[in-house]
Parts: structure tokens; C-alpha cells; sequence
């Protein structure tokens, strides 16, 4: 036991020098993090308390820009054209794998002309309803069944995760949903409470208040696993639904010919700055559970994501 805790010791203490001997290399001045959405979203959340402990381990000053427009097109493309040096790194969330299938014109593919560095973590989604009676997703299918015209849901626009993944679980279950897509999905909770949508797919942090007053119930998690977050909120795998996965991953990527060793070093300092115990209740209080994955395991990640969601974007011939 006495090696193998000396052998984990001299390999964290090595990662370590090596994330210092080659952010020495950077010469980032500074260091871009670029959040293709606007200022004060989960992403840009996530970015802000990342660049804290990126600072300290690349001894790089690292600054925010928010290039918002085009569902987040402009800011990837802007990385995607920005220098492989390592300086200019892209905030987004992994939905980034389903663009190719949901735009008709995209000006990048985020497989090849970008690279991964990792995982920051998750903003879970949720399906949630203000009808008291309405348990769970059996209990909500049951009510489209009987409801002549079906459920009427809101989600943050079309062909965003929470928008397919309701459309899914439709499918499967072979009842009728309405779907009322909202930009941004600022107001579908008000449209909840007062009856205007039946059911609404959020963000979990949009209504921890409903959720925490009574005023709203949460139906399912949007995803296979429970979250600390909400360890009430019973996971779709439970529920029927073993492959709905549609919280927002937020990973960290960069241009495509950004230099191997730049990107070990990045994944690796990226990962050491997710786990700094001091970061976590900043991360919980905004609604993020921390999910750090390697370069490699986020490139499977994203694979699995176009392959999990590109059926249903066909399917419901969504072209933006």
C-alpha cells in the first residue's frame, strides 16, 4: 500500500511539473477563454470560475470574451480560426456534436477543426410541472393520453438537447406533445406556474425556487445518473429511458492543430482546476455538478452524443 501511495504521489507531483514546465512555454498574454454565449449563463458561469485555478497552475492571466449570436456559431468560429497555440480556448456545451445534423450551413466541424481538452462539468435538465397530481413520467404520459389535443411543453428553442430529448421520449411512448420553443427558455417557468404550458424542460438551476416552494414537482432527470444536485430527482434510466442524457456538458476544446503536448498539458491543468475543493460550493451554487473528463474520454463523449441524437434530429427534420 506504502508504494502504491508513493507511486500516485510522484505521478500527481509529475503532472504537476509538467503543467508548469510547459505553460511556461505559452506565452499566452493573455489567455482567451472564449464563451460563444452571453455574459451569465451556466457556460459562462463555468468559464469564469474555471479561469481562477487555470491562472494559479499556467501562471497565465486568462480573460472572458462572451462572442454570442448564431446559437454559438460566431464564437466557435472564431476559435476555430484563432491560432493553435494554446491561448484561445473554446467554453461550450457538448451539443456542439449534434451542429453538423441540426444546421443546414456550418462554417466548421467541430470534429476536425477543433480538438478536446476536457470536461468542466453538467448543468442537469429536468422535466418539471406545477400540476399536483403528476408524479413522475408515467403519470405525465398517462395525462397526454387522455388529454385531446396532448401536453403542451416549453424548452430553450428547437433542436436544443431538452427539446429532443422530450420529442424521444414522446416517440417511444406514442403519445402527442406540443412543443413551444422559447429563446433562451427565460420564460417558461412563470408559463408553468400560471398553466399556459402543461409542462416545462428546464435547466434545474432556472427553478430550484418552484422546487423548493412546492410550487412546481420534478418529474424526471434528463439523464442516466442521480446528481447530488437534486438527489430527489429520479434519472430517465429509471424511469424507461436508458439512454436520455440532455444536461448541459460543458467542455473546453481548442483549434484543431494545437500542438499535442499543449493539449496533454491543458487536459491535465484543466482537470486539476475542476477539482479544487474550494471551487465546489461556487459550482453547486450555480446549479453545475463538476464532471472532469480527459481529452480522450471527451472526444468519446462527444461521439457518443451525435450518435445518440442524430436519429432524432432526422427524424424530426430539424434544420436551422
Amino acid at each position: 500500500m506504502r508504494f502504491v501511495l508513493s507511486a500516485l504521489a510522484v505521478a500527481a507531483i509529475m503532472a504537476t511539473s509538467q503543467v508548469h514546465a510547459v505553460a511556461a512555454d505559452l506565452k499566452c498574454n493573455p489567455m482567451k477563454l472564449v464563451v460563444p454565449f452571453p455574459a451569465g449563463g451556466s457556460n459562462d458561469i463555468a468559464a469564469r470560475l474555471v479561469a481562477r485555478s487555470l491562472e494559479s497552475l499556467l501562471k497565465v492571466t486568462i480573460v472572458i470574451e462572451n462572442k454570442a449570436g448564431a446559437a454559438g456559431n460566431v464564437g466557435t468560429a472564431f476559435v476555430v480560426s484563432a491560432p493553435s497555440d494554446g491561448c484561445t480556448l473554446l467554453v461550450h456545451g457538448a451539443a456542439l456534436a449534434t451542429y453538423p445534423h441540426s444546421f443546414k450551413q456550418l462554417p466548421f466541424d467541430p470534429f476536425t477543426d477543433l480538438v478536446s481538452i476536457g470536461s468542466i462539468g453538467v448543468t442537469p435538465t429536468v422535466l418539471a410541472t406545477s400540476n399536483k397530481s403528476i408524479s413522475n413520467l408515467d403519470d405525465l404520459f398517462a395525462w397526454a393520453r387522455i388529454k385531446p389535443d396532448g401536453l403542451s411543453y416549453g424548452s430553450a428553442g428547437i433542436g436544443v438537447l431538452n427539446h429532443l430529448a422530450v420529442e424521444e421520449m414522446a416517440e417511444k411512448t406514442k403519445t402527442k406533445l406540443v412543443h413551444v420553443p422559447y429563446r433562451g427558455g427565460g420564460g417558461i417557468p412563470q408559463d408553468v406556474l400560471t398553466g399556459r404550458l402543461d409542462f416545462g424542460s428546464f435547466t434545474l438551476a432556472s427553478i430550484t425556487q418552484f422546487v423548493a416552494s412546492g410550487d412546481m414537482k420534478v418529474l424526471a432527470l434528463l439523464q442516466p445518473n442521480q446528481t447530488s444536485l437534486a438527489p430527489d430527482a429520479v434519472p430517465t434510466s429509471k424511469q424507461g429511458f436508458p439512454n436520455i442524457n440532455a444536461g448541459n456538458h460543458m467542455i473546453v476544446l481548442a483549434p484543431a492543430k494545437t500542438p499535442k503536448d499543449v493539449v496533454q498539458t491543458l487536459s491535465a491543468a484543466l482537470e486539476e482546476a475542476v477539482r479544487q475543493p474550494n471551487l465546489k460550493p461556487n459550482f453547486e451554487a450555480a446549479g453545475i455538478e463538476v464532471v472532469p473528463m480527459t481529452a480522450e474520454e471527451t472526444v468519446a463523449f462527444l461521439r457518443k452524443m451525435e450518435s445518440d441524437w442524430a436519429p432524432v434530429i432526422k427524424r424530426l427534420n430539424i434544420q436551422l
